[in-house]
Order: C-alpha cells, then sequence, then structure tokens
C-alpha cells in the first residue's frame, strides 16, 4: 500500500511521544524526514522512531521531493510562517492546534493552502476518536433531551516555569494551549457559533493566562461554561446537560491509546455507561488526513473550522484584559 511521507518541523514533545509514533503504527503514512535547529536532538529523535533523513533546516525539508507532507508542532507564534512555506512548497500540512494565534492568521493561511492546492487541517485529535463520533450520535438520538449546557474542563500542572507555553510572545498561555479544546467542543455539539462570550484569566509573571474561565451564549439559549489552567491537576473531562439527562464523558479530550474511552449517561437518577474501543487518535487523525491527501474523501473539518475556533478565542481573550 502507498504510504504518505511525511517530514516533521520539530523534535517538540508532542512530536515525539504522540503525532510520530502514530504517523509510523499507521498504515496510511511514514515519517521519512525531520528537521531542527538541534541538530543533535533531531539526530536522536530520528534513531528512536527509525527516521531516515535529518535536516538541519525547515527550509531544507520543504525543499526535498521525497517529503509529500508536513507536521508542525512548532511554537504557536510560528505556526503561520511555516504554513505559509510549506503551502509555497507545495507539502499538505499538519499544523498543531491552535492553527494560529489568531483569525487573522489563521485567514492567511488557509488561503495560501487553497491556493497552493494543498491539504491543511488543525490537529484536533479528539474529533477523530471513536468516544467524540459516539456522544454526537447520542445528542442526534436525544438521549439526554434538547442540550441546554455545557460544562469542560482541561486543567494540569505545568512545572517548568521556562516552557514555551509561558510565554506570551511565542503565542503562550492556557486558552490557546488547552482552553482551545473547550471552546471547539461547544462549537461541535451545538453546530452553532456563540452569540456572546465572556472570558477571566489570572495571568502570570510573563502576562500569560495561566488559568481561564470562560462562557460562551449560544442563540438558542445553550450555554457554555470552561476553565483551563496550568495551575491545576484535574484532566481533561467534560459534561453536556439536557433536558432529559446528561453526559459525562472521561477524559474526553486525552484518552490514552491504551484506555477504553467512557461516558455516563445520569438519567433520572440512574446511571448507565457505554465504553468505546481503545484506540490511539493521533493514528486516527494521521489517517484521516493522509484519506483527504489521497481525494478518497474530503477532511471532516476542514480549515475554516480552525478560523471560526479562533474568532472565538480571540473574543474571549480580549474580554478577559478588558476585565483585568
Amino acid at each position: 500500500m502507498k504510504k504518505l511521507r511525511w517530514g516533521v518541523l520539530g523534535a517538540a514533545n508532542i512530536a515525539r511521544k504522540q503525532v510520530i509514533p502514530a504517523i509510523q503504527a499507521s498504515q496510511t503514512g511514514q515519517v521519512v524526514a525531520i528537521a531542527s535547529r538541534d541538530r543533535a536532538r533531531a539526530e536522536a529523535l530520528a534513531r528512536e522512531q527509525t527516521i531516515p533523513q535529518v535536516y538541519d533546516s525547515y527550509e531544507a525539508l520543504l525543499a526535498s521531493d521525497q517529503v509529500d507532507a508536513v507536521y508542525i508542532p512548532l511554537p504557536n507564534s510560528e505556526h503561520r510562517r511555516w504554513t505559509l512555506a510549506a503551502a509555497e512548497a507545495g507539502k499538505h500540512i499538519l499544523c498543531e492546534k491552535p492553527l494560529a494565534v489568531t483569525a487573522a492568521e489563521a485567514e492567511e493561511m488557509v488561503i495560501a493552502a487553497q491556493r497552493a492546492g494543498v491539504v491543511l487541517a488543525e490537529a484536533f485529535m479528539y474529533r477523530h476518536h471513536p468516544l467524540t463520533r459516539k456522544v454526537l450520535e447520542l445528542l442526534r438520538s436525544g438521549a439526554i433531551g434538547e442540550l441546554r449546557l455545557i460544562r469542560s474542563s482541561f486543567t494540569f500542572v505545568l512545572d517548568r516555569q521556562q516552557d514555551i507555553r509561558r510565554v506570551r510572545e511565542l503565542g503562550g498561555g492556557a486558552l490557546l494551549d488547552v482552553g482551545c479544546y473547550c471552546v471547539n467542543l461547544a462549537r461541535l455539539v451545538t453546530g452553532q457559533e456563540p452569540v456572546a462570550v465572556a472570558g477571566y484569566a489570572d495571568y502570570g509573571p510573563s502576562d500569560v493566562d495561566e488559568s481561564f474561565a470562560g462562557v460562551l451564549r449560544f442563540g438558542d439559549g445553550v450555554l457554555a461554561t470552561f476553565e483551563c489552567s496550568f495551575r491545576a491537576a484535574g484532566g481533561s473531562n467534560y459534561e453536556l446537560i439536557g433536558t432529559h439527562g446528561k453526559l459525562w464523558v472521561r477524559q474526553g479530550f486525552k484518552p490514552e491509546r491504551h484506555e477504553e474511552g467512557e461516558i455516563q449517561i445520569h438519567q433520572q437518577g440512574e446511571i448507565s455507561r457505554i465504553f468505546t474501543e481503545a484506540v490511539d487518535q493521533y493514528t486516527l487523525m494521521v489517517d484521516d488526513f493522509a484519506k483527504a491527501v489521497w481525494g478518497r474523501r474530503p477532511h471532516p473539518y476542514p480549515p475554516s473550522d480552525a478560523i471560526a475556533n479562533l474568532r472565538v478565542l480571540d473574543r474571549l481573550a480580549a474580554t478577559a484584559r478588558q476585565a483585568r
């Protein structure tokens, strides 16, 4: 079977721990090249993951005719620059979330990909997991009646004070790093864009939001609340509350590849559970990407969705700064 030939720009932890192993384990792709400003780090990762080619620069990798698609796990502030460069080089692009730092940047990136005729996708892996598909199926079937409230949380303790996620100039902050999942979920399950938003944040020493709480109001009266933080344990759970019951989804954004997905259905004082198979959602994500590249089916989440998500994030960030 033909495989998509991947190049990776950078040796970030998400690439090393999740996406590169997912590509190598897939039936659709193979990582054939990696580039990093730190050659020693790239060489170590290449040995670990059996990647045949190491480049000293991102430009050199993009110039290779042995690479069909690139994965960009760089800091948020670098997404625009290297997506534009990859599109110009004719490479298909899977870019880490959020697609950009602002919606305006994302719009520029999407236009560039369209002009170049390449596939551009945002790496929200949770949307490809059977757990998410089951949640959407339950909502459509009326399992909890009409959806009225959404509660989501994505929190963890970030011990490293020098982490790039704490650098404002690099597009850091809890809202862009993990709050983007909560906003994306609310838009996904409602199928709508919020008509009003409000956000509040606790800012760290480097003026980056380290904890963030937000509210989204949708046109049909559905309210979504969320919290995200670098300063609180908790994980990534969410609740969908309707007129006849609620769904509680354990680790809904980040189930481990070895564990089943779990949905609790609460109805009239009784709790039932649905489990979905244990899968690697990153592998499912790269498989869907490859199928879109090959034209077998459209990508299930077009990049226009990334623009819409960032418009909401832009508004939330603005309201939080106004409220300081």
